[in-house]
């Protein structure tokens, strides 16, 4: 929404400048001044009306009488609050522009109209209030139903991944291990030197894709957060980690975290576990370190790594793997739907990844 206000304002500063000093001022001058305002406030295709002090409406415009489905005589001169709970959101952020006399912007539910979001302006005036609103309801709901979606994928995501580690767990893994013992019996017949370690290169070969498949099935599939809350969840998932990549890694969470809604419990989770991913594919990092700090209003996520640092080849692979679902933007994605931010540091002495959460919040689109 614009800055609505700003013809009213510019025709108070032209009154206020042209009509002070004057000894006497014409009596059509004034009515002619106001009906000018008048006529530039029902042109504006946003609502809009005054309050004065004791919260009744002094004036409105088209849009507002339009917006409100009610007859105008039965608007003008009522007060507020017998129109509109005085409880409700948008009376709320009208009674702190009134007692602070402060301009305020925020979108808010509407009290007139349950169910209809609000881009609501205030800004004080010399007898009272100016109140600019726009219903922007249709933005909302495409806002929760994208919401909706984006939190459809993510599980999706996490299904898919649950089912590739399975079926590499029950049959890539499966294979190796056949081929491991097929090697070591041919290890038992008599073959000629440069033959004998041209088998222990290809045995070593299959002991190192073994190693790394069972990285990677953990990292797929961590165990379910139900049973221990994020705090526990996560030590023993990096612990478990650190046993199959032999990293140096530890953990700085508070049990606090347990008590954080499930849906960004789940969602820090699984920023953890790609950050890891990262780590162990790109970095050649020796140590990695957790830490969650978690405030009154707000968290705070870093996974650091001292690692080599993710090259330009490097992200950018990322950022194609995350048009899939995956990588960065599938983290970022997790972190905006909670109003959060996500940010990639990146140097010669590692890599940091920071996650930033405002507390108290709904998910985007109020999903």
């Amino acid at each position: 929404m614009d800055d609505l206000s700003s013809p009213r304002k510019a025709l108070e500063r032209w009154l206020w400048h042209g009509l002070r000093g004057r000894p006497r001022v014409a009596p059509g001058e004034v009515e002619d001044a106001n009906a000018r305002l008048r006529s530039i406030l029902a042109s504006v295709s946003d609502c809009y009306f005054t309050l004065n002090g004791a919260y009744r409406i002094t004036d409105l415009n088209e849009a507002t009488v339009d917006w409100t489905g009610s007859d105008p005589n039965r608007i003008l001169g009522a007060c507020l609050w017998d129109l509109c709970s005085p409880d409700a959101e948008c009376s709320l952020l009208i009674r702190e522009g009134m007692e602070r006399r402060c301009r305020i912007r925020r979108e808010v539910m509407s009290g007139l109209r349950p169910g209809h979001w609000l881009d609501l302006q205030v800004r004080p005036a010399t007898d009272g209030l100016s109140v600019f609103f726009t219903d922007v309801t249709e933005r909302h709901a495409a806002a929760a139903a994208l919401d909706e979606l984006a939190g459809r994928v993510l599980i999706l995501q996490d299904e898919e991944r649950q089912r590739i580690a399975e079926e590499l767990h029950d049959s890539t893994a499966q294979h190796l291990v056949a081929v491991g013992l097929n090697l070591m019996r041919l290890k038992q017949f008599v073959i000629p030197g440069e033959g004998q370690k041209v088998l222990d290169e290809a045995a070593d070969a299959v002991d190192e894709a073994a190693r790394e498949l069972r990285v990677f099935t953990y990292l797929l599939h961590p165990p379910a957060l139900e049973n221990g809350g994020l705090a526990g969840t996560v030590r023993t998932f990096v612990d478990g980690f650190a046993r199959r990549t032999g990293l140096d890694a530890s953990v700085r969470m508070p049990e606090r975290a347990n008590d954080l809604p499930f849906d960004v419990q789940r969602s820090l989770l699984r920023i953890i576990q790609e950050a890891l991913t990262n780590t162990h594919r790109h970095a050649a990092a020796s140590r990695i370190t957790i830490d969650l700090r978690v405030g009154a209003n707000a968290l705070k996520l870093r996974v650091l790594d001292d690692g080599c640092g993710l090259s330009g080849g490097v992200r950018k692979a990322a950022g194609r793997a995350a048009l899939h679902g995956v990588g960065v933007t599938g983290m970022r994605a997790r972190m905006l739907r909670f109003g959060g931010s996500l940010r990639f540091l990146s140097g010669a002495r590692g890599t940091m990844v920071v996650a930033n959460l405002p507390l108290g919040l709904r998910p985007a689109g109020g999903g």
